[in-house]
C-alpha cells in the first residue's frame, strides 16, 4: 500500500467515525424526542452502512474487527 493510499484510507476511517458520531446524535434525538420512526430507521441504516465500510477498511490494515453498534 503506497503512502497516498494509506493516507486516504486513514482519512476515510476518520471521516466515517465523524459521520457515525453525527448519526448517533440524530438517532438519539429521534429515539428520545421526535418519535419519528421512519427517520430513526433511516439513520440507523446509514450508520450500519458506515460500520460495514469501517470493518472493510480496517481489514486493509490486517485488523479483523467485529464492531458492535450496528442497528438491530
Amino acid at each position: 500500500m503506497s503512502n497516498i493510499q494509506l493516507e486516504e484510507k486513514i482519512a476515510r476511517v476518520s471521516d466515517i467515525l465523524e459521520q457515525i458520531s453525527k448519526l448517533n446524535e440524530m438517532i438519539d434525538f429521534h429515539k428520545n424526542q421526535s418519535g419519528e420512526k421512519s427517520m430513526l430507521k433511516q439513520y440507523e441504516e446509514m450508520k450500519e452502512e458506515f460500520v460495514v465500510e469501517l470493518e472493510e477498511l480496517l481489514s486493509n490494515f490486517k485488523i479483523k474487527a467485529k464492531i458492535s453498534g450496528k442497528a438491530a
